[in-house]
């Protein structure tokens, strides 16, 4: 009998202690969800308004893949800029992963917008980020 119920406290501290972790990490993720989310719409700010030398500043110099903040700023003009300002974003969701197609192997999160346009009707903007020395950068940005 006292075996039983030494075998039933251990088996009940394993599953305690398994859900503690599980929330530990759960929040952990939510935390760095968080975190790359508000990181995405610091970017976008920038983007925004137009100052498109400052978001390229902010991109990782390894995975600066638009070439020269010249290129850059022209690709932004092109592509962002015709849609005018934007009237309003509303968070989708956000999804972490450690791989991405074409870049090395590291801590990344996609997170996505539903973003109306002055000149353009509802888009969707994902923007993914890296996590670079314990903090959130944008390495790239596409709308749809």
């Amino acid at each position: 009998m006292q075996r039983c119920i030494a075998i039933l406290i251990c088996v009940l501290s394993i599953f305690t202690a398994g859900c503690a972790t599980h929330s530990v990490s759960r929040a952990a993720k939510r935390a760095d969800e968080n975190a790359a989310r508000s990181a995405a719409l610091k970017w976008l700010e920038l983007i925004d308004a137009g100052d498109y030398e400052e978001a390229f500043e902010r991109e990782p110099i390894r995975f600066r893949i638009s070439g020269t903040q010249k290129q850059f700023v022209r690709r932004m003009e092109g592509r962002r800029a015709p849609f005018g300002r934007t009237v309003s974003r509303t968070f989708i969701g956000a999804a972490f992963t450690n791989k991405l197609v074409g870049v090395p192997d590291g801590n990344y999160e996609s997170v996505v917008f539903k973003t109306i346009f002055e000149k353009k009707s509802p888009a969707a903007e994902r923007v993914i980020l890296s996590k670079e020395d314990d903090r959130w950068e944008v390495i790239d940005y596409r709308i749809y």
